[in-house]
């Protein structure tokens, strides 16, 4: 054991000289080289990012170019253009570019104003100023009358009569329209309703766009009237649709209204559906108002936030960008191509492609956010591969804007902004991780890798065969040296009393014939015994070496067995042994060599003997069932632990257990018979359990029927 523990030692001490420690070697140059390509491979993907990066401001560059021409398109030759062709212009100039979300005047003696898109309502305090306002002085007589005869005298039918009389010496639009109000109002004062529906019809018509002098619009006011006047004569259903036709006007921005003039409309004519609603639900027709008054009203939420922000993006241009002029260079200077506009957190995107000059407004762009972050979004998508890399678009606050399909998992490689910090937005590059275990295999110098790999691998693999194989041989020569100590003694048993009698009877102190015969008996009985060993011995090696003949025969299984059974009997009952065999009528015959088979049932039977132990019955029984005859020889001995019911059939293995040990024998029995019966086409199986004695089972094929009859020889 100690010799192979130094084997072992000494060849483990060799693998590690002269394999492991240059294995060892080339792995951490292979090892080295691949993170020295690690290395360039992160400075490559940085420099992959730079230059996206370069690409996608350049894009934006030309994006931002091409919207200020498409705004100087659109605005040249603007005092020869008619205002529907501007308002033309201006629609296609938005279709064209979904990055802009409003385009605007500056510069002027007004305040920064939206061009378009058309706002819902303006800040409170704008109003623009009426076409004229002086009163003819005839006219203003009249009207000071008509009032002082309505407001003082209260005489409404006087009254009605002076503001006619004013009515027909005033020509311009706004007189006339704040005439034509004062006559609706003094004839529903007066109880004429049907008179004052017919005036505000002709103000609702004729001068819905008319504001008067003090900057109220007459169109929507005569609308409300008309609803007012339609529900006091009764008429629910027609009021109700005079009130959705304010409204939808008022959402659809048919008047320039302030802020307080809208919301006074509008609750006033959504008030006055409600109570139509609730008053008169079994109208069918207001059914049908109800729908569109209900999206009108989502509608109007939408636009009011848009409204509210271009209102907020107007104050906060005033105090940044002012009131510029071409007189005022200094402040001019003051005015930057582009600028980042902020008021109450949000953040406005401004173009100026036009500069204010002498007498002469500027115009302005007011970028949509999110269409130019989505813009950055597929520029950046488009160059950059998905494999190399991941980003992120985020403001300077640290809020994401906008990012790659993937979640961000990898190392940042670089930030890139933009020039003149324009959009103010920060754009991150990352790394896309990378599995180090496959960019190790796929790797230019991954070739010293597999090489280490690969020697170690057949080296390991020959050391763990090496090691078996010289574990194998010392375990067999010990099995050997085992087999020589048991044979030697097996066969100096027998010759020591074979010797010791044969001296006896030539010297003649045998005193009897009967104690003669019986040495006689005993020769003969160790010479069989000594015969057997020696033959098992000799057909094994016969058998392994391929020069055992067989000859086979049809053979009657249950005869052979018979004959031996008795054989056995006859040698072991002096002893107290009981050997009996069960042995079914009609068996059919196999193709057997006879002698071998009677040496393979002898060897089964001897080891039933010897390790019966205190049992000394032994079974032997012989049956057939589908085209196979079993020969089973049962004892009731020691057994055998099911680890090593396989390992019985090796050459030399004998059964570990001390019972078993003390039993003399060779280790050649059983495996001889295994031999034996896969020489015949059978197997040999046995089932047992330690301290209930064993069972072997040997099957042999029957005879084939169509050989029966024929010569065995032939």
């Amino acid at each position: 054991m100690e010799r192979s523990l130094q084997k072992r030692r000494k060849i483990g001490l060799l693998f590690l000289l002269g394999v492991g420690i240059p294995s060892l070697l080339l792995g951490s140059l292979a090892f080295r080289g691949i993170r020295n390509e690690i290395a360039l491979e992160d400075q490559r993907r940085m420099g992959e990012h730079r230059e996206v990066s370069r690409l996608v401001a350049e894009l934006l560059e030309a994006e931002f170019s091409s919207l200020e021409e498409g705004v100087r398109r659109s605005v040249i030759d603007l005092d020869s253009v008619f205002p529907g062709d501007f308002e033309r212009r201006m629609g296609e100039l938005l279709d064209e570019y979904p990055l802009i979300e409003a385009v605007f005047r500056y510069g002027g003696p007004e305040p920064a104003r939206v061009v378009t898109p058309d706002l819902l309502y303006f800040a409170d305090g704008w109003s623009p100023a009426p076409g004229v306002t002086s009163w003819p002085s005839a006219a203003f007589e009249h009207f000071q009358n008509a009032r002082r005869l309505e407001f003082q005298e209260r005489n409404h039918a006087a009254s009605e009569a002076a503001y006619g009389h004013t009515l027909a010496l005033v020509t311009d639009s706004v007189l006339r329209g704040e005439v034509l109000l004062a006559i609706g109002r003094v004839q529903r004062k007066a109880g004429r309703l049907q008179a004052a529906f017919a005036t505000c019809s002709i103000l609702a018509g004729d001068y819905a766009d008319v504001r008067t002098s003090q900057g109220s619009a007459v169109g929507p006011a005569a609308r409300l009237e008309q609803a007012s006047l339609l529900l006091s004569l009764g008429d629910t259903a027609g009021a109700a649709s005079a009130f959705l036709d304010l409204y939808e006007g008022l959402v659809d921005k048919r008047w320039a209204l302030e802020r307080g003039q809208y919301d006074f409309l509008s609750a006033q004519a959504a008030q006055g559906l409600q109570s139509r609603f609730e008053a008169t639900p079994e109208l069918t027709r207001l059914e049908e108002i109800q729908g569109t008054f209900s999206d009108l009203l989502a509608q109007e939420a939408r636009e009011r936030g848009d409204t509210e922000r271009l209102l907020l993006f107007l104050q906060a241009a005033a105090r940044r960008i002012g009131r510029v002029n071409s007189r005022n260079v200094e402040a001019r200077a003051l005015v930057e191509r582009r600028i980042t506009l902020e008021d109450q957190g949000e953040t406005f995107l401004t173009l100026l492609p036009i500069q204010p000059g002498a007498g002469e407004d500027g115009w302005g762009i007011l970028l949509n956010s999110r269409a130019l972050a989505s813009f950055l979004g597929r520029a950046i998508q488009d160059h950059l591969e998905p494999a190399t890399g991941e980003w992120i678009v985020k403001r300077r606050d640290g809020e994401t804007l906008l990012a790659s399909p993937d979640s961000v998992s990898g190392p940042l490689t670089i930030n890139a902004t933009f020039a003149d910090n324009f959009p103010p937005w920060l754009v991150e590059f990352y790394q896309k991780p990378q599995s180090r275990l496959k960019f190790l295999f796929a790797s230019s110098q991954s070739i010293y890798l597999y090489m280490f790999l690969l020697i170690a691998s057949i080296l390991a693999f020959g050391l763990v065969l090496t090691v078996r194989a010289m574990t194998h041989e010392l375990e067999l020569a010990r099995m050997k040296s085992d087999f020589v100590s048991t044979v030697s003694h097996e066969f100096k048993s027998p010759l020591t009393s074979i010797r010791h009698m044969a001296e006896m009877l030539q010297a003649g102190s045998v005193p009897s014939e009967e104690r003669r015969q019986r040495y006689y008996d005993v020769l003969v009985e160790q010479s069989n015994r000594l015969s057997s060993l020696v033959t098992n011995i000799l057909d094994l090696a016969r058998i392994e070496e391929g020069r055992k003949d067989f000859q086979f025969e049809p053979a009657d299984l249950g005869n052979l067995v018979r004959e031996l059974v008795e054989t056995t009997q006859h040698r072991v009952g002096h002893e107290g042994f009981r050997v009996e065999a069960r042995i079914e009528d009609y068996l059919p015959l196999v193709r057997a060599d006879s002698t071998a088979i009677n040496q393979a049932v002898s060897n089964l039977l001897e080891n039933a003997i010897r390790y019966s132990g205190e049992a000394r019955h032994v079974a032997v029984r012989v049956s057939s069932r589908e085209g196979t005859v079993t020969v089973e020889v049962e004892d009731h001995g020691v057994g055998i632990s099911s680890d090593e019911t396989e390992k019985i059939f090796d050459r030399f293995y004998r059964v570990g257990d001390p019972l078993t040990r003390s039993v003399k024998g060779s280790g050649l029995g059983l495996t001889l018979v295994k031999e034996i019966l896969e020489a015949h086409g059978g197997q040999i199986r046995v089932e047992s359990s330690p301290g209930k004695g064993s069972t072997f089972f040997m099957d042999l094929p029957v005879y084939p029927e169509r050989d029966h009859g024929q010569d065995p020889d032939h």
